[in-house]
């Protein structure tokens, strides 16, 4: 059977009601009584009755009538405002954090490191001196060295044996009679980085402990806000232009946070050279409907975190 509808069948508004709780805050509730085909059509294609809102709740009734009830969670929990879509915390803390690290990832030894080979040609790699892995090579020669103590002693003999880089690393050698090295071979430099190397090995340093900054971001968005922006370039590693400009384009109006940014654009700041790694952002519920996003960059030196893996982003 048809329903027969008399009078508007237009959404009207009913009632309008304001309602505080300790859980929620403030909330603006208005209550609209259309056609149902008026109702499916506000929930499927948004318009001023029901964008921005904390909360929708819609039934049939017969008739061939429909309710529509629209929350909105109030900007201030202390005043009874409907919310607009915008922040209302834009909060940034530089703290730094502690970690553990091996000490060959030092950038004392990076010297030490091999260059990327890129592959062009068949003809072009079988040319080009093959990664040798010098730090590696130097932890096992420690470790063979180590093994040959604990036997002898353990053997009941007296022990003699020396790490000796120059007998175990190829990459030790002199070019002779003008050949080169097929290993490359180490500067003098080299060479001194990784005697350094044994002896903090020997010494019981193989870890140490230092810190790194962290750039947290805090805000605090109405229930209807779009997240995608806290998605965005996540596992990525942000120059410090981008970040420069991320903060200074998404600053609530009238705040100039000019000393974070001086921080990250001064040629003799400590974030010369270094890249900010996003994190996944943290995204939770919290009173009145809101949402807390929390999102972290995290400083890394140039090359500490590979390129490859985790590419660079942003303006230099």
């Amino acid at each position: 059977m048809t329903a027969i509808l008399k009078g508007t069948t237009a959404l009207t508004e009913e009632s309008r009601s304001v309602s505080w709780t300790q859980a929620t805050g403030w909330e603006s509730t208005f209550r609209y009584k259309g056609s149902w085909a008026n109702v499916a059509a506000e929930l499927a294609t948004p318009t001023s009755l029901t964008q921005n809102a904390s909360r929708i709740d819609a039934r049939q009734e017969s008739g061939g009538y429909g309710v529509l009830e629209v929350s909105f969670a109030a900007q201030d929990n202390t005043e009874a405002n409907v919310n607009a879509y915008e922040e209302e915390t834009d909060t940034w803390t530089l703290q730094p954090a502690k970690y553990q690290f091996n000490i060959w990832e030092h950038k004392l030894f990076d010297p030490l490191d091999d260059d990327r080979i890129v592959y062009s040609t068949e003809s072009g790699y079988l040319t080009t001196a093959n990664y040798r892995g010098t730090k590696y090579r130097i932890r096992m020669a420690v470790d063979a060295y180590l093994a040959a103590v604990q036997s002898n002693i353990e053997g009941g003999n007296k022990d003699d044996s020396k790490v000796d880089l120059h007998d175990k690393l190829k990459e030790w050698d002199e070019p002779v009679n003008n050949v080169a090295n097929p290993y490359g071979g180490l500067t003098s430099t080299q060479k001194q980085l990784a005697l350094d190397l044994v002896n903090m090995l020997l010494n019981g340093k193989d870890t140490d402990e230092s810190s790194r900054y962290v750039l947290r971001n805090t805000k605090i968005v109405p229930g209807n806000a779009n997240f995608s922006l806290a998605h965005k370039y996540v596992e990525r590693q942000w120059t410090n232009s981008e970040m420069h400009s991320y903060i200074d384009e998404n600053k609530l109006d009238g705040v100039t946070k000019a000393g974070l940014l001086t921080e990250l654009s001064s040629s003799d700041a400590p974030f010369l050279g270094t890249y900010w790694f996003k994190e996944a952002p943290v995204i939770h519920e919290v009173q009145g409907g809101k949402f807390e996003i929390v999102q972290e960059w995290v400083n890394y030196k140039a090359g500490e975190k590979s390129s490859l893996l985790y590419p660079y982003f942003g303006r230099l």
